[in-house]
């Protein structure tokens, strides 16, 4: 595609359309810039212009502070010269400009993601900006609010917030971003455009410097066709009245053991040409001879029978497909798919896949996910997470996670080629089912970025939403502009969450057991009301290590009550041996701060006891206990006292076990048996995301209501 830099005239025209002045003239001769000087004034600035130049102060082509004619015919001759010298043939002219007072040096940019549309960028500019990468990303056309939002994650809005008290004009810049926004969605044929640096003062703003990239018209994003059809086919999947699993067959194949894991299905027929039984069910030759037309058929045959069999199942009556089949779009044969694209569209017949793992979905018993039993975490209690994965194997490694720590799942898709439902189309579904009340996603790209934004801002609206983005890394290609080099597709995703209100997991290591916490902590701790954190521990060590992780990612310790802290005194000084007495009061002045150290001479009653105190606390919003289960003061029924304790307390309690020993590894083990979840690391940020959710939705994602 071709792009080219347009000139400043026309840059300056475009410009004004939208109420954004650009000071300054083009001259084409030494005669037309002193013109053009004589009317503006001295000082002035001269700068050469041509597309073939990105960074004018880098080859001699600005010249500042120019005070009288005979300095700009001084610098109009060096001008031309340092132009020659760099080998730039095409000068479009001379831009004159009056010379800028100094002030604050902001940049405004925008390109088009293909992606997402129009992507806006603020921060600090001049010619340092790659350096600086001082800079946030806005999306679509840009409210005030969003801007605000941009700036916050800036150290040039702290500067225009009025750092040090110097004070800025930063409703100016606002306006500006929210112009430059408009001016984007308005011309999908701009692809980039950079207004930098903008000199922001107390009170205006000067725009010196202006580049605008054009070229063929970017298709806009659109939603995606038959939204209405497919989110029926979706409802037909996750409550079907009867499946047809197409390639059924014996134990250890692929359609024997999605049968096998789907028999909690009331109404399945096995469909093969040549089995008359299969585990225990009748089998039938094929669709036709079936004795009802079934709502969701599974394909488990191959690419070109599987699309016979997609088309007979379209015109029969099927509702929606579950086509775990490969052999496809990702084998080379993109004819194939694209023949069950125009089957899906003319018998409006959606279909997860091809080339997927499938659904698992435990309110209906459907398991399409072809793992063995025994070579996998089964879960077959159904609660209100629902999964939804670009990638088979991180959807089952999330659901082995998942059973590791004994949560449940209410539904699980794997989206495989995707080539009729979107991860956008199963999210508004799971947007609409009662049933979800949190989603995780696994994304690796999007299509339609500007859809996914839409439908997961309608979403969020309702009920959390939870990213892990993968293939993050890796550098944005050079292009003409420092906006193009900066505003790489992810950090447009990234903005996107952050504008459409998800919550985007970016760590580089850790990141999908950081998802299985919090999924964790949603779902089996009661609501917290707030964020402030007591910390209990049973040596003092941990307990210190747990305060700075805290306050490290921006939860607030708990300052106990007054009554609080005397109930705590009381307990230690009613729990101190003989030969603690000696010390007792210089132990008691220690008493009721946070973290509090239990000492390692620490019995059930005085931890127990503690954690019941710390939840009768006003100013506490969650428990995080740091437990040294191997104190040999604690007995070995600990975890059964902690089991039992639970029931009764109103706040969350995060259980941190230490040490890795095989005791330890028993003792997490049985309170897991008892739906009590234990955490070592990551911990902290599950922690924060999931208090931040407790505070936002104000509602109990707790797995009782499914119980």
């Amino acid at each position: 595609m071709t792009k080219n830099q347009i000139g400043f005239t026309q840059t300056k025209q475009l410009l004004e359309r939208y109420q954004i002045s650009v000071p300054g003239e083009m001259a084409h001769n030494i005669d037309e810039v002193l013109e053009i000087a004589n009317k503006i004034g001295f000082p002035l600035v001269m700068k050469g212009i041509s597309e073939q130049i990105i960074h004018k102060s880098d080859v001699g082509c600005v010249f500042l502070n120019l005070h009288d004619q005979d300095a700009v015919k001084r610098a109009y001759t060096q001008l031309l010269a340092n132009v020659k010298k760099v080998g730039v043939t095409d000068l479009d002219g001379i831009l004159v400009q009056p010379m800028a007072k100094s002030g604050l040096e902001i940049l405004v940019g925008a390109k088009q993601d293909p992606a997402f549309g129009p992507v806006v960028m603020v921060g600090l500019g001049g010619k340092n900006v790659e350096l600086l990468a001082d800079v946030a990303i806005g999306v679509g056309v840009l409210t005030r609010e969003d801007v605000l939002e941009m700036l916050g994650e800036t150290k040039a809005g702290q500067i225009l917030d009025g750092y040090r008290g110097d004070v800025y004009a930063k409703e100016s810049i606002i306006e500006l971003a929210m112009k430059v926004s408009r001016l984007m969605a308005d011309n999908l044929d701009v692809h980039e455009l950079d207004l930098n640096p903008v000199i922001v003062y107390e009170d205006a703003i000067n725009i010196v410097d202006t580049r605008v990239i054009q070229g063929e018209a970017v298709p806009r994003p659109l939603t995606s066709e038959h939204l209405a059809e497919k989110l029926k086919s979706l409802q037909a999947i996750f409550a079907p009245k009867s499946v047809a699993i197409v390639g059924a067959s014996r134990p250890g194949t692929m359609g024997g053991i999605i049968l096998k894991n789907s028999m909690r299905i009331d109404k399945i027929f096995p469909v093969h040409p040549r089995l008359k039984t299969i585990q225990g069910l009748p089998c039938y030759p094929s669709l036709s001879s079936l004795p009802e037309v079934p709502d969701v058929g599974v394909f488990a045959i191959n690419a070109e029978e599987t699309v016979r069999c997609f088309e007979e199942f379209c015109k029969m009556g099927g509702k929606g497909a579950i086509i775990f089949s490969d052999g496809f779009a990702e084998s080379g044969r993109s004819d194939l798919e694209e023949r069950l694209i125009e089957l899906s569209k003319e018998y409006n017949v959606a279909y997860i896949g091809p080339n997927c793992m499938g659904v698992i979905d435990n309110f209906t018993g459907l398991n399409t996910f072809y793992i063995p039993a025994q070579r996998t975490s089964l879960i077959e209690q159904a609660n209100g997470i629902g999964i939804i994965s670009q990638s088979g194997g991180v959807s089952l490694e999330l659901k082995e996670m998942l059973k590791a720590d004994e949560v449940n799942l209410g539904q699980c898709v794997s989206c495989g080629n995707a080539s009729s439902v979107s991860v956008t189309n199963i999210l508004a579904h799971m947007g609409e089912d009662p049933r979800i009340k949190v989603i995780a996603i696994y994304l690796e790209g999007v299509e339609n970025g500007y859809e996914f934004m839409e439908v997961s801002r309608r979403v969020a609206e309702k009920k959390p939403i939870i990213v892990v983005k993968g293939g993050a890394g890796g550098g944005a290609a050079a292009t003409l502009s420092h906006t193009a080099t900066l505003a790489g597709s992810h950090e447009a995703f990234r903005a996107a969450c952050r504008q459409a209100g998800l919550y985007l997991i970016e760590e580089l290591t850790e990141d999908t057991k950081i998802l299985v916490n919090i999924l964790s902590i949603l779902t089996t701790q009661p609501q917290a009301h707030g964020n402030r954190v007591g910390i209990v521990s049973v040596g003092g060590g941990a307990g210190i290590l747990l305060a700075d992780q805290v306050t490290a990612v921006g939860l607030p310790l708990a300052t106990y009550a007054p009554h609080t802290q005397e109930k705590l005194r009381t307990l230690i000084s009613d729990n101190m041996g003989s030969a603690d007495l000696i010390n007792k009061e210089h132990i008691l002045q220690g008493i009721g701060g946070n973290p509090i150290d239990l000492f390692g001479n620490c019995s059930d009653e005085r931890l127990i006891d503690t954690l019941r105190i710390v939840d009768e606390d006003p100013n506490t919003d969650i428990i995080l206990s740091a437990i040294y289960f191997q104190v040999p003061t604690l007995s070995e029924y600990l975890p059964e006292k902690l089991a039992d304790l639970r029931v009764e307390l109103k706040k969350p309690l995060i259980v941190s076990p230490r040490g890795f020993s095989e005791y330890i590894s028993k003792c997490r083990q049985y309170l897991y048996s008892k739906k009590f979840h234990t955490y070592t690391v990551p911990m902290m940020q599950p922690m924060g995301i999931a208090l931040d959710i407790w505070n936002r939705y104000k509602i109990s994602f707790c797995d009782t209501d499914f119980e």
